[in-house]
């Protein structure tokens, strides 16, 4: 009995240990699949030495993600690309709402300066 439940210990450990290190596989290759989408979508003027440049970049995290892809044996590497996929929109979605709190606080901030301006206004004259 003390046996099993040593044997039960260890494997939740290593089930821990292996979900831990495929949370951090999954975030480095979101991070790569989002770079790859920004250099496709990017906005800068013609020239051949930023479009190269965007070129190496993208060369460079496509393969970082098809290495991170292929060295994980948890899951199949249509499942990787997936989570991964979900991953990139959880932090768009994040990035997104910080991005909206952030303007909301600015606005509101822009609204007290005004009032305060104009309360110092109408005292001044």
């Amino acid at each position: 009995m003390r046996n099993q439940s040593a044997t039960a210990t260890r494997e939740n450990r290593m089930s821990y240990v292996t979900e831990i290190f495929m949370n951090r596989q999954i975030a480095e290759a979101a991070t790569s699949l989002e770079v790859m989408q920004a250099a496709q979508q990017h906005k800068l003027e013609p020239d051949a030495k930023k479009h190269a440049l965007l070129a190496r970049v993208m060369r460079e995290h496509a393969e970082r993600f098809q290495r991170l892809a292929t060295q994980q044996s948890v899951m199949s590497p249509d499942e990787f690309f997936r989570r991964a996929f979900e991953r990139v929109r959880v932090m768009r979605a994040e990035a997104a709402q910080l991005a909206k709190i952030r303007r909301e606080k600015r606005e509101q901030h822009e609204a007290e300066r005004a009032q305060i301006i104009a309360d110092m206004n109408l005292a001044a004259a």
